[in-house]
């Protein structure tokens, strides 16, 4: 079946002398791995270029079910960045998404709502002036809502702690390590409750900050199995500080 998708470049590993295996994750079929052959060579440096990480394609594909590894009949950039590979903290924010989607993703996992926002969200880091330094935050806050676990209710005097167990806002800390404590509750709720292309309503410290990436993090590894042994959040937390 021949399909015309947009992609996202996830990972590219070589194979063979001339070929590379890359995964990528489309529009119209999730979390896809194709090979792609004959583009190590000097002929075909231009078209390797399109097959890094963090590269926005439009594609023609030839997709077989039950089969492995799937074919690209061509492909071309469907945006070019301007400013975010020439910037250390868009570069960096941008690795850790994509980090966090390819731990977060299974194989033909298609969501079309969800790749836009993730598509957008990589064009809108690329397009701002000025990188919001909660951008990664709020990133984790919203794509939790595709993968099924958005935090809900919101903080209130009545509910001011949050329950990473049961993803929502609540009244009782209780003992348990697993809720949050009321201002990293409230930092949480002021994340949730803004778009992801506007500054949060809350202030956020740098140690706050901090703070509440380990606890995103938690939260994913509570819910998304396998959501371990992320390395770009200590290259962010160096560049913030």
């Amino acid at each position: 079946m021949d399909i015309k998708t947009r992609g996202i470049v996830l990972q590219t590993v070589k194979y063979s002398e001339s070929s590379v295996i890359v995964r990528i994750y489309t529009e119209r079929l999730g979390l896809v791995s194709y090979i792609v052959k004959g583009v190590r060579s000097a002929r075909s440096s231009s078209k390797a270029a399109l097959l890094r990480p963090l590269t926005l394609l439009e594609m023609d594909v030839t997709h077989r079910e039950n089969r492995g590894l799937q074919n690209i009949k061509e492909y071309k950039r469907a945006y070019n960045y301007s400013s975010l590979p020439f910037d250390t903290v868009k570069s960096s924010i941008a690795l850790f998404m994509l980090e966090v989607i390819s731990k977060s993703l299974k194989e033909h996992d298609a969501n079309e709502e969800m790749f836009e926002f993730v598509f957008e969200c990589f064009r809108h880091l690329d397009e701002v002036d000025k990188v919001n330094p909660d951008f990664h935050l709020q990133f984790l806050v919203h794509y939790s809502a595709y993968l099924g676990f958005a935090p809900h209710g919101e903080y209130s005097a009545d509910t001011a702690y949050f329950d990473m167990q049961e993803g929502s806002f609540t009244s009782y800390k209780g003992m348990s390590s697993l809720t949050l404590d009321k201002n990293v509750s409230e930092t949480l709720s002021g994340l949730a409750s803004t778009s992801i292309l506007e500054s949060p309503s809350i202030r956020i410290t740098r140690q706050a900050r901090r703070d509440m990436l380990h606890q995103l993090l938690k939260y994913y590894s509570l819910h998304l199995e396998g959501f371990i042994g992320l390395r770009s959040p200590e290259v962010l937390e160096m560049i913030f500080d």
